[in-house]
């Protein structure tokens, strides 16, 4: 089973990580992709770059910048990740969220091909 999960900060930094935690945060990303259950991870950046494209009807709109009422744009991070079961996947958001700091987790499955008939 794959999921995406969002990371959102308890507290919004205030500039980069000090390396120390950086130091913590690539072995964890290096142990998790070494295992398999890291399929790809990145930082989100600032609000000020979302895009909404909404379309209707053949119609097309487009919003830049923060989308008013999106629950999502405060999101700091994101990881695909890859786990057996949604036990497994809760340790590794724990063991996650160990070095991240307080905040926290917003998951949803994802499709791994076209739906079965």
């Amino acid at each position: 089973m794959q999921f995406l999960s969002l990371y959102t900060p308890a507290v919004p930094p205030k500039g980069p990580p000090d390396p120390e935690h950086m130091a913590r945060m690539m072995k964890l990303i290096e142990e998790m992709t070494r295992s398999g259950a890291l399929v790809a991870t990145g930082g989100i950046m600032s609000r000020n770059t979302a895009m909404k494209i909404t379309g209707q009807n053949g119609r097309f709109a487009v919003e830049d910048g923060p989308v008013a009422g999106s629950s999502l744009m405060p999101a700091a991070g994101f990881a695909i990740l890859r786990c057996g079961s949604r036990e497994e996947l809760v340790g590794q958001l724990k063991e996650f969220l160990e070095i991240a700091g307080d905040g926290k987790c917003e998951i949803i499955q994802l499709m791994e091909g076209p739906p079965e008939a």
